[in-house]
C-alpha cells in the first residue's frame, strides 16, 4: 500500500497510495494528471500503478503487486524501453521491446518469468501512441567523420557542445546556490564496496546533525572507502541535503621529514583554488596567511571539509597544531562541518565549542565477507558462479549477520571468516587475490554445506 522514497538522510520515506493520488491530481485544472506517462520501477508496485491510473495518467508501467523484481531485469527492461520511446516508438511497442530485452538478457535469472512481471496499465487503454514528440527513427543514423572528428578535435567539440548546453560550473553555482555536482577531486569507493549501508546511514546523520565527526578503526577496515562513499552519496543529493553545498576533500601521504600539518593546510587551500573559491596566493604568503584566507573563504559557505587518513599526524607535535586549527575553524565559521578518519579516537571533547563525535568502524559480517571474496576471486567468473558460491558458504540469514567476535557464532562460520580475512576488507581482498586454485577448490568443497 506504499511506495518507499528516500528521506534525504538515507532512510525510508513512506508514501501511501492515497497520498500519491492527491499529489498527482490536486490543483490540476479540469482534473486528471499533469503528465502522460509514469514508470513505477519498484517491486510490488501494482497498486501504486493502479493509483496513478485512477489519478488520470494514461500510460503506466509497473510491476505485479505480488512480485519482487530482479535488479538485472529492471535494468534490461529500462534500457530498451526508454531507448524505444526516445526514437519515437509507441508506448505499446516500447513496452514489448523492453519485455523482450528481459527475455533474452543473459544476466537475468529465469528471464521468461521476469518478463511477465512488467505491466502496462490501464489494460484496456490505448497505448498505440508515442510519449515523446519526436520523429520516428527507423534506422539508427551513422556517425560521419564530419560530425565527430577524431582525436583532440573530437574532444574539443564535445567539450564545447557540453559547455554550450550546460554552461560552466560557475553558471550553475549562481543559479542553484552551489548545489551542482562536483566533478573535481572527490574520491570514489572501491568497486566491491558493500555491507556498509548501516554505517553510512549512521555517519551521514551524524554529519548532518553535528559539526565534527571522526571515523575510527584499525588499518584495513575500510575507513577511507566509507569516507569516499559518503562524499559521493552527499554530492549526488545536494539538491535535497540543504546543509551541505560544497565538499572539500583533503588527503596527504605520509612522508619522513615533511611538515604534515602544512601539507593538510596547503591541500585544503588548493581545493579552494580549484573550485574558484580562492585565488592563487602571493609569493609572500606564509602558512598563517593561508589559514586566515581559508577561514575567510569558508565563513559564508555551507560545506563539508573532509580530512582523510589523519593517521599521518599520530604521535607528532603537529597533532596539537591541527587540533588548534580545527578549534579556530569552528569558531570562525558557522556552517562548516568536518569529517575525519583515523585509527584512534582523538579524544577532543571541545574544539571551539564543538565536540568530537566518533564512529568506530567494525568488521564486515559473514555474508558481506563472502560476497567481497566472491567478487574478488579470480576463480569465480560469472554472476551465477558468485550466487552458487554464496549459497555454498551462507546457509541462512542469521548466519549471514554473524561477525567474527560474536559469542554465538558457530565453528564452521568462524573458520570460514578467519580464512577469508576475519571481516577486515583489505585482508579479504588480499586473500581472494593471492589464494591458489587448489586451496580455493579445497575451501569450496570442504565448506559446501549442500554436500554434507
Amino acid at each position: 500500500n506504499y511506495l518507499t522514497f528516500e528521506d534525504g538522510r538515507g532512510g525510508l520515506h513512506w508514501l501511501g497510495v492515497d497520498q500519491l493520488k492527491d499529489l498527482v491530481s490536486m490543483g490540476v485544472s479540469g482534473g486528471g494528471a499533469p503528465f502522460q506517462f509514469v514508470f513505477v520501477s519498484a517491486c510490488y508496485s501494482g497498486l501504486a500503478g493502479e493509483t496513478f491510473v485512477n489519478a488520470g495518467v494514461p500510460h503506466v508501467v509497473c510491476c505485479q503487486q505480488e512480485s519482487q523484481l530482479m535488479d538485472s531485469a529492471a535494468l534490461a527492461f529500462t534500457s530498451a524501453f526508454y531507448l524505444a520511446l526516445a526514437i519515437g516508438r509507441t508506448v505499446k511497442d516500447s513496452f514489448e521491446i523492453g519485455r523482450q530485452a528481459v527475455a533474452v538478457a543473459p544476466s537475468v535469472p529465469n528471464p521468461a518469468e521476469e518478463m511477465k512481471k512488467f505491466l502496462l496499465l490501464p489494460k484496456d487503454g490505448n497505448h498505440d501512441c508515442p510519449v515523446f514528440d519526436a520523429e520516428k527513427v527507423d534506422v539508427w543514423p551513422k556517425i560521419t567523420s564530419d560530425l565527430v572528428p577524431d582525436g583532440t578535435r573530437r574532444k574539443g567539440l564535445l567539450h564545447r557542445q557540453r559547455s554550450s548546453i550546460l554552461g560552466s560550473a560557475r553558471d550553475f553555482e549562481n543559479v542553484t546556490g552551489g548545489s551542482v555536482l562536483q566533478e573535481v577531486n572527490l574520491p570514489t569507493p572501491p568497486q566491491s564496496f558493500f555491507g556498509r549501508e548501516t554505517d553510512m546511514y549512521l555517519v551521514l546523520n551524524a554529519i548532518l546533525d553535528k559539526r565534527f565527526v571522526n571515523i575510527a578503526g584499525p588499518t584495513g577496515m575500510g575507513r577511507s572507502s566509507l569516507t569516499a562513499a559518503l562524499c559521493q552519496y552527499i554530492n549526488q543529493r545536494k539538491s535535497t541535503i540543504i546543509e551541505i553545498e560544497f565538499i572539500f576533500y583533503v588527503s596527504v601521504k605520509k612522508s619522513k621529514g615533511a611538515n604534515r600539518m602544512r601539507s593538510f593546510i596547503n591541500a585544503l587551500y588548493d581545493q579552494l583554488i580549484i573550485t574558484d573559491k580562492a585565488t592563487f596566493p602571493p609569493s609572500t604568503y606564509q602558512l598563517e596567511d593561508k589559514i586566515l584566507s581559508i577561514f575567510n573563504t569558508l565563513r559564508p559557505l555551507k560545506a563539508l571539509v573532509v580530512f582523510d587518513k589523519l593517521d599521518v599526524l599520530e604521535g607528532s607535535d603537529e597533532a596539537q597544531d591541527f587540533s588548534l586549527f580545527l578549534s579556530s575553524l569552528f569558531r570562525e565559521t558557522k556552517s562548516i562541518r568536518v569529517l575525519t578518519n583515523a585509527r584512534k579516537v582523538f579524544g577532543l571533547s571541545s574544539l571551539g565549542g564543538v565536540g568530537e563525535w566518533t564512529y568506530t568502524l567494525g568488521p564486515l559480517n559473514f555474508l558481506n565477507t563472502v560476497k567481497l571474496f566472491g567478487n574478488q576471486s579470480p576463480f569465480i567468473h560469472t554472476g551465477e558462479d558468485r550466487r552458487r558460491f554464496l549459497d555454498q558458504m551462507v546457509t541462512c540469514e542469521q548466519q549471514g549477520r554473524m561477525c567474527v567476535d560474536d559469542r554465538d557464532i558457530d565453528e564452521r562460520t568462524k573458520k570460514i571468516l578467519n580464512i577469508l580475512g576475519g571481516g577486515i576488507p583489505s585482508r579479504t581482498f588480499d586473500v581472494a587475490n593471492n589464494m591458489k586454485k587448489d586451496i580455493f577448490l579445497a575451501l569450496s568443497d570442504f565448506f559446501d554445506i549442500s554436500t554434507k
